[in-house]
């Protein structure tokens, strides 16, 4: 009896996968697939504002009874001689907590209530995300809102970032990317805030003071803006904003404006030695303006070139063809204040530095001289607008980037205005960006390795410009 039942099961999966087999020989091959053309939906966007001038949207999301929030107060650059402050202050805001919930009762608390309240930014930006059930919006925007208005700034909190940032300073040159990726910064951006790095002498410079300062300077309901998505009305959430920030007034708040790039770097050759046998090779020159006319047609130049993963140029050509670079891509960024950087990155083995600098100018020189082929457009305008897809996954990611052009002063609807840009751009378009974005001759090089074990001289370059990291 149980041969005969063995029998018949094995019968069976032969059944299936004889029809699978039949059924696989049917299917159509892979570019030979249509799809319909790929639509974003953007949810209704709700303007919100309260009677103490904080504003923002809300896009209600009534599927499960969960609340998402954040806050974004504007800030600027601190002094130089103090660089690091920002950073020390948003530590110490969601660490330290307030006097009614110091930073341990507070994560205790969270923790109970299923909840999170994070504090994260840069120099220009502070923002405070807060996620909990709805049924504990309440008590969760109470420890919220102390935080924002009482932040306690205790001492035993700052001293223990200020260890922590000057661990990070005696580490700093421990990773060959993370050197490459600081010092190619510099070169760029040069006496520029953007250039700027925390030093030994900055974190201890700061002090409790410049905290409670920080704070009083830039914390006021007309200098921030919010964000909310999930299970609230307009009127519940306006209600209960209201009531836990009834104590928050406003206060005219100048921000200073983000200084222009005096100058653009002319080509050079740089070197900064490590005793690894890699070579970390950053090329590039500065970037655009995140409001240029022409940003979209300079992403998808990008995107050939090398920031399509293994469908772009340089992936291609230095990592898969000649087998040059563990890594090998290209970035080309934009900035809402001045330029981004155009930044292309290899690693590779030490005796492989001079080939994989000399293919990627070769390709960069042929994306500004010939540029791509109509496929090669069509390819990666297709992969690239099908990869927002993925922005559009929650109404949370929709509300922070809601916020997040806001505060950068761009048109709210740029991401559907980008999307008809994009089906539009043409070879023409995609050539002409890179003949006017792309500058060959007056490239950034910098390599972070052993020049010793290189395979030519950095000089046949250029005149190099060694950079010597600070050492213990």
């Amino acid at each position: 009896m149980r041969n005969k039942s063995l029998s018949f099961i094995l019968a069976v999966l032969l059944g299936v996968l004889l029809s699978v087999t039949a059924f696989a020989g049917k299917r159509p091959h892979p570019s030979n697939l249509t799809f319909p053309a790929l639509t974003v939906t953007t949810p209704e966007v709700i303007d919100i504002s309260l009677s103490n001038e904080l504003t923002g949207f809300l896009v209600e999301d009534h599927e499960i009874p969960v609340v998402d929030m954040v806050l974004l107060v504007k800030t600027s650059f601190p002094d130089a001689t103090k660089y690091g402050l920002n950073e020390m202050a948003r530590w110490v805001i969601r660490n330290g907590g307030t006097a009614t919930w110091p930073g341990e009762k507070l994560n205790d608390e969270l923790e109970y209530l299923a909840a999170s309240i994070e504090v994260y930014g840069d120099d220009l930006s502070t923002t405070i995300s807060v996620n909990c059930l709805k049924r504990d919006l309440a008590p969760v925007l109470g420890i919220f809102a102390d935080l924002v208005l009482n932040p306690a700034f205790p001492e035993d909190k700052v001293e223990m970032k200020r260890k922590t940032m000057l661990e990070d300073i005696r580490r700093k040159n421990d990773e060959p990317n993370a050197v490459a990726s600081r010092e190619f910064r510099k070169l760029i951006y040069k006496d520029h805030p953007y250039g700027w790095e925390t030093t030994i002498e900055s974190v201890n410079g700061i002090g409790r003071a410049d905290l409670v300062e920080f704070r009083e300077t830039y914390f006021y309901p007309n200098n921030a803006i919010i964000g909310i998505s999930g299970d609230v009305t307009k009127d519940e959430v306006i209600a209960a904003l209201e009531k836990a920030f009834a104590g928050w007034k406003s206060k005219p708040v100048a921000i200073p404006e983000v200084p222009q790039l005096e100058v653009t770097p002319e080509a050079s050759c740089n070197y900064a030695y490590m005793d690894i046998n890699q070579a970390y090779i950053t090329l590039g020159h500065e970037g655009i303006n995140s409001n240029d006319e022409e940003r979209c047609a300079v992403n998808i130049m990008n995107f050939v070139l090398g920031g399509g993963s293994f469908t772009s140029w340089i992936t291609e050509k230095v990592r898969s063809d000649e087998g040059l670079a563990y890594r090998a891509r290209s970035r080309y960024s934009s900035d809402p204040w001045v330029k981004g950087m155009f930044t292309t990155v290899a690693q590779t083995k030490a005796d492989a530095c001079s080939r994989a600098i000399t293919l990627i100018t070769e390709l960069i020189e042929r994306m500004r001289e010939v540029g791509p082929t109509e496929e090669e457009v069509e390819k990666a305008v297709d992969s690239y607008v099908n990869s927002h897809v993925f922005d559009y996954e929650s109404k949370a990611q929709v509300v922070r980037r809601l916020v997040q052009l806001r505060f950068e002063g761009r048109p709210l609807d740029t991401p559907e205005k980008d999307m008809e840009t994009y089906s539009k751009l043409s070879v023409a378009d995609i050539r002409n960006a890179a003949q006017k974005y792309l500058h060959a001759d007056r490239l950034t090089l910098l390599v972070v390795g052993n020049s010793e074990l290189f395979d030519r001289p950095l000089s046949d370059f250029g005149t190099v410009s060694e950079i010597r990291l600070e050492t213990d």
